[in-house]
């Protein structure tokens, strides 16, 4: 109660000042003379007394309330209104502060930068000028200098021209000696090859030879050792029964120094297996095989291939 008195007083108000009023009629309508005794007098009339109607009386309180409150509502959205209009009324002016000041900013740079880009134009232009008279003073010295180069240069071909003539007189004089040495040295150089070459013709031709007849009397040992080989092979050979006397084969036989063999192999048969086997059987069995003493000689048994034919 006591809040809704401190939100709502001029509601609160109405509503006591109405209530005082019909309390005041109530008052008023009500007789407060002694009431007469009954005895001969007549009764008096009935006193009308007035209804206060609660249910109107609260209607009419809530009506004041409902109006207060529409007419705070009113109030509330008006000083919002004016709080927006006052803000938005400061956002503009500080927008319009801030804009102007923003224009004043750029102007004082674009001023500057006006100020920068004359000064930097004038000392550009200065600059230009000095760089023009530098120039300019650089070319005369280099004409100058080409001018004395350019003579030195004249000079310098003619001695070179001269000392060229010399060098190329002294070269044709060393030219022509030189080819007259060389021109005799190739003849004496072709007179030593030709020498050279006969006495090596010769010394190759008798080395061939001495070559051809050692190779000779190698092979002349050779057959007269696969010969013994072949006998010692043929005594030590037992023929296989119903083997014919006219097969042969050739076998081939590898020998360490001492005629000892230490491998017979049938390279070409004779198309009968017994008689083959007997014939390994036979060079083994006449090991050590007969072989040169000479070493070279021997070289040439390590590995022996001959055929083999009976009798």
């Amino acid at each position: 109660m006591l809040k809704f008195i401190r939100e709502n007083p001029r509601a609160f108000f109405f509503a006591l000042v109405i209530h005082l009023g019909l309390l005041a009629v109530l008052l008023l309508s009500v007789d407060w003379s002694p009431e007469p005794s009954s005895a001969g007098k007549a009764k008096p009339a009935p006193i009308q007394a007035v209804v206060i109607d609660a249910n109107r009386l609260d209607a009419e309180v809530q009506r004041l309330k409902a109006a207060e409150d529409k007419k705070k509502q009113a109030e509330l959205a008006r000083l919002e209104k004016l709080k927006r209009e006052a803000a938005e009324a400061r956002r503009k002016r500080r927008a319009e502060e801030k804009r102007l000041a923003e224009l004043e900013r750029r102007a004082e740079a674009r001023r500057k930068a006006e100020q920068e880009a004359k000064h930097r134009a004038e000392a550009k232009r200065k600059a230009e000028l000095e760089a023009k008279r530098r120039a300019e003073a650089k070319r005369k010295a280099e004409l100058e200098a080409k001018r004395k180069a350019e003579a030195k240069r004249k000079a310098e071909l003619e001695a070179k021209r001269r000392a060229e003539a010399k060098r190329k007189a002294e070269l044709e004089a060393k030219r022509k000696a030189e080819a007259k040495r060389k021109a005799e040295a190739e003849a004496k150089r072709k007179a030593q090859e030709e020498a050279r070459r006969k006495a090596a013709e010769q010394a190759l031709q008798a080395s061939l030879a001495a070559e051809r007849e050692r190779l000779a009397a190698q092979q002349r040992v050779v057959d007269e050792y696969v010969q013994y080989i072949r006998e010692k092979v043929q005594r030590s050979w037992i023929k296989p029964p119903g083997s014919g006397s006219d097969l042969s084969c050739v076998v081939q036989v590898r020998l360490i120094p001492g005629g000892e063999v230490v491998d017979a192999q049938i390279v070409r048969g004779s198309g009968d297996p017994a008689f083959d086997r007997s014939v390994e059987a036979a060079v083994f069995k006449a090991s050590p095989l007969p072989v040169p003493a000479d070493p070279d000689v021997m070289d040439r048994f390590r590995s022996l291939r001959f055929e083999f034919r009976p009798g």
